[in-house]
């Protein structure tokens, strides 16, 4: 009974072991859709980010749940950067607060993707 008892948690472990390891496979495609309505709050264009942005904020928030994801979303946010030059690191930066969601990175073009 023991046996099969340790057994049968060993299994329930490995499978979440993979579910979690399935979950971080990011990639950039998941994350530009979290992220292309807040281009024109970020450039200026408009003065308050749309609830389009702030609900995609709250993805890549659900997104950030492992050092290797928000590695991840740092370099596709990296990469998606030079398609719009007239980006504003202030306003930027200031996404999560105005959308009242705690990143637990920075959004900036200056972040280190690494550290």
């Amino acid at each position: 009974m023991v046996k099969g008892t340790i057994t049968f948690v060993i299994a329930v472990l490995a499978a979440a072991h993979f579910l979690v390891e399935q979950g971080e496979a990011l990639s950039c495609s998941d994350i530009l859709p979290a992220t292309v309505q807040c281009a024109p709050y970020a450039t200026g264009a408009v003065p308050q980010p749309s609830t389009g942005c702030c609900q995609g904020i709250s993805r890549l928030n659900g997104m950030a749940g492992t050092t290797a994801a928000r590695q991840q979303i740092c370099n596709c946010l990296k990469q998606f950067a030079p398609q719009y030059p007239n980006v504003k690191d202030s306003l930027l930066s200031s996404l999560p607060k105005k959308c009242g969601v705690p990143l637990p990175f920075t959004l900036s073009r200056s972040t280190n993707c690494n550290g």
